[in-house]
């Protein structure tokens, strides 16, 4: 991963925007942009996109959630119109194809996930180019994934699941590498269990209400936040050192008597520019994606879709790019198989 100029805001001038009861929207810089110069402001503030800015997704959810609140509110501060381009298949890869291959010159950015950038850096595929020279600008983080399970499943608990007899069946969706420690978890314990994938989020969800899979995971964020509450699906427990406020019933995997480690298999949300973007572009596009996450439109919305992004630490995010990387190379054929 290309790590170049880091700039890390004051949480008391920009970040840290709401009150003490709502929810606090920060962010975690990274420049990919081969220096650690800093980028003189003249030069910064002398760029203006000319033409609509493109973001590239490669699925719905969240990310569709985040990126078309940013389609409303960037263009205040950036000057120009912002669309959203959907790119499905491959997990994410094809996306990054996209991004990969359009002009360096800040009308393109992508809004996607850790588990693609990971998944495309230990995978061989098709592609000529490297994921670590596709520069990131901007991490987002979220809070933990957790496992789920239908009302109706007879897995109501971890120790139900332990105490499996017949296969439990896994929906997948997107690139999901909670997919990893589950599969490791359910062979050491000997579960029997099968893994399939389904297009996006919904789908798998639907899956597992409709009875025709038992677990599926998920981000503690909108709608499946929503769907818990409200009885539609069950937290069966959650990959994270302590427990979540919003769920404090639901166990950590850490309690569950799994590696503490896995706390690293976390959801990190990238905003990348093509490889070559200048890095005087790259600083104004961050800036004015600042100016758009902090704004009050932005700040209200996020409470009420409940999709809250906080603050990265550098060493938080290199910890878990590194542990992502080497978990997947040591588990090939879990990765091969299903992801």
């Amino acid at each position: 991963m290309r790590v170049g100029n880091l700039k890390q805001r004051n949480a008391t001038d920009g970040c840290r925007v709401s009150s003490a009861s709502a929810l606090l929207i920060t962010f975690f810089i990274i420049f990919a942009i081969g220096s650690f110069n800093e980028i003189p402001a003249a030069q910064t503030e002398a760029w203006k996109p000319n033409r609509p800015i493109r973001i590239i997704l490669s699925g719905r959810g969240a990310y569709d959630l985040i990126a078309r609140q940013l389609a409303l509110v960037l263009p205040d501060y950036l000057g120009q119109k912002v669309t959203v381009q959907l790119v499905t298949g491959a997990q994410g890869f094809n996306a990054m194809d996209v991004l990969q291959g359009s002009k360096p010159d800040g009308h393109t950015i992508s809004l996607l996930g850790v588990a693609t950038y990971v998944g495309l850096a230990t995978t061989k595929t098709q592609y000529s180019w490297d994921v670590r020279n596709i520069p990131v600008i901007m991490a987002l983080d979220t809070p933990p994934y957790g496992i789920f399970s239908s009302p109706k499943s007879p897995y109501k608990s971890y120790q139900d699941i332990l105490k499996a007899k017949t296969q439990v069946r896994v929906a997948l969706a997107g690139a999901t590498f909670v997919v990893i420690p589950l599969a490791v978890d359910f062979e050491q314990n000997k579960i029997p269990y099968t893994m399939a994938r389904f297009k996006d989020v919904a789908d798998a969800k639907l899956a597992v209400l409709a009875g025709n899979a038992d677990l599926t995971s998920g981000a503690l964020t909108g709608i499946n936040t929503t769907q818990i509450k409200a009885g539609d699906m069950t937290l069966l427990w959650i990959y994270s050192s302590k427990r979540y406020p919003e769920f404090p019933d639901a166990p950590t995997h850490v309690e569950l008597g799994m590696p503490k480690e896995w706390s690293d298999y976390a959801l990190t949300r990238l905003i990348q520019v093509p490889p070559g973007t200048p890095g005087h572009i790259q600083s104004a596009l961050r800036e004015g994606l600042i100016k758009a996450f902090k704004d009050k439109r932005t700040v209200e919305w996020s409470e009420k879709a409940d999709t809250p992004v906080n603050l990265l630490a550098e060493p938080e995010l290199k910890q878990r790019i590194n542990f992502l990387i080497k978990s997947f190379n040591e588990n090939k054929k879990i990765v091969d198989t299903y992801y």
